[in-house]
């Protein structure tokens, strides 16, 4: 969190030279007990975290290089920079907590590991040294056996550590590729449950706006189906009251028409009563005619008799004028009676016409007034349906923010603990980094060490070579000065022999002395 980025090689580097100046006195020495004095004195007055302290005595850098630990992941931290970081209170405790937690395990870990070496160096302390011990007893040929065995030693370690050093350096590189492989496994895992839960997110936001979009067209089409249905019967209102119209225009035309037949018919039959009278009148006057003619004819027929027969005669012409005059009286009181039971008729034909007439025209009012009041009532049958679908409607808006709202508060809660989820996720594999790193630094201290080892080894074997080489030096010129001596001394043993000076060779106390015989 914050902390440099160093590679292995740098921070191996600047750790040595941090210990060598400490070593030499050209640093002041900081303790682990000392980083952890300030971290809680920060802690309590200091809110901004400035001022932290890194270990620089040679113990705790030494303890830093053996755990891999980079020193300026000890510095305390205080809440306000992870506030200021991730601007919510609770990402910001995760974030806290998680770093302290980390720093005092590892400021624990680091006091533990300083501890041992303080035991370690004690435990030492207390032992004899044996340095130079083997320069003093290397003399003669059993030493240069016991250093060739040495050497030979020296050299099956060195094959070995050099062969365990590969090995380790196989079986790092193997646990650092499955630890990369199993975080890039898992950040793939992450990433993809991310993605899963973006995509179920999604598509549960496509659901609900879908759902919306659904319902909100159900309610135009309900809305559109009551128009229409209001349409509909409004226009099935419109078209009965059209079809009532043209009935009630058509019932007027045939009414009409039945009045005109009616008329027409009364019309005929006056016409026909009148032709039937005027055929009658033609009738009596062609009777009159006839008999006018009969009666000429028999006048004409009686003019011999006129004299005899013209009182019977005058009789007779009075009886038929008083016939036909009754007869005609009778016929004009018939087409009077006739003409009267006519009017009497057309009368009440008439008033029974204009009854009908105000009879529909009162039914037509009361129609009228009923359909106003059916219109009225429809009407307000209408605005209390929109009045209804107002309130339904806006029921249904204040259901649906109220559902928005909740969904809304939801999606926060819902965002806020995937953020802490991710934030805990995404420290955790940066703890899990951070591991790996200090495995690196530490496995690039232990190669620096155990190459360090390697490097001393190599010149102890050099230095003791260097001896086995001067040994062998010093034994070849022993050689030669022992065969010279065997040589003078054989010389000198033939020139006593051929001269037979044995007392020569006696000494005070009787010894025979090597010596004196190669000085003679």
């Amino acid at each position: 969190m914050g902390v440099k980025v160093r590679s292995a090689f740098e921070w191996l580097a600047d750790l040595q030279r941090a210990r060598a100046d400490a070593t030499r006195g050209e640093r002041s020495k900081v303790t682990i007990a000392d980083v952890i004095e300030r971290a809680n004195a920060l802690h309590c007055t200091d809110p901004s975290g400035k001022g932290s302290l890194e270990p620089t005595s040679p113990r705790s850098v030494e303890a830093c290089l053996r755990l891999g630990v980079e020193p300026s992941e000890l510095h305390f931290m205080p809440l306000d920079i992870f506030l200021a970081r991730f601007r919510e209170r609770d990402l910001a405790d995760i974030a806290y907590n998680h770093h302290e937690t980390v720093r005092q395990e590892r400021l624990a870990a680091l006091l533990e590991e300083r501890k041992k070496m303080g035991e370690v160096i004690q435990q030492s302390g207390s032992r004899p040294t044996t340095k130079g011990g083997h320069k003093e007893g290397a003399e003669g040929g059993e030493m240069v056996e016991k250093e060739a065995k040495r050497l030979e030693v020296l050299k099956r370690r060195q094959e070995r550590e050099l062969n365990q050093l590969v090995h380790y350096e196989l079986m790092r590189k193997a646990l650092q590729d499955k630890a990369e492989a199993k975080l890039a496994a898992m950040e793939a895992r992450a990433e993809e449950q991310r993605r899963a839960r973006a995509k179920a997110d999604a598509e549960w936001r496509q659901q609900q706006r879908e759902r919306e979009l659904k319902r909100a067209e159900e309610e135009r089409q309900r809305e559109k189906e009551v128009k229409a249905l209001e349409a509909a019967r409004y226009a099935q209102e419109q078209k009965e009251a059209h079809r009532e119209a043209m009935e009630e225009r058509a019932r007027r035309r045939q009414a009409h028409q039945h009045e005109q037949e009616r008329r027409a018919k009364a019309e005929e039959a006056r016409a026909e009563a009148e032709r039937v009278l005027s055929q009658q009148a033609a009738e009596l006057e062609r009777k009159k005619a006839e008999m006018v003619a009969r009666e000429a004819e028999r006048e004409q027929a009686r003019q011999a008799q006129a004299e005899e027969t013209f009182k019977r005669n005058g009789e007779l012409r009075q009886r038929a004028e008083a016939r036909i005059a009754a007869a005609l009286e009778a016929n004009a009181e018939a087409l009077r009676q006739r003409r009267a039971a006519f009017g009497e008729k057309q009368a009440l034909t008439e008033e029974r016409a204009l009854q009908k007439e105000e009879a529909r025209q009162a039914q037509e009012a009361a129609k009228r007034r009923q359909d106003a009041e059916s219109e009225r009532a429809r009407r307000a049958a209408y605005s209390g349906a929109l009045r209804r679908e107002a309130d339904r409607i806006a029921a249904i808006l204040a259901k649906q923010r109220t559902k928005d709202m909740k969904v809304e508060e939801l999606h926060v809660v819902r965002e806020h603990e995937s953020a802490c989820r991710k934030l805990k996720h995404r420290l955790d594999l940066g703890l899990k980094r951070d591991k790996v790193e200090a495995m690196q630094r530490r496995a690039a201290y232990e190669r620096d060490q155990l190459l360090v080892r390697i490097q001393c080894d190599t010149e102890k074997a050099h230095e003791l070579l260097a001896q086995r080489t001067a040994l062998q030096e010093q034994r070849r010129a022993a050689n030669m000065e022992a065969s010279f001596q065997r040589q003078k001394l054989m010389q000198v043993m033939d020139m006593i022999k051929a001269k037979k000076k044995w007392d020569a060779l006696a000494s005070g106390n009787g010894h025979i002395s090597i010596d004196s015989l190669i000085r003679v």
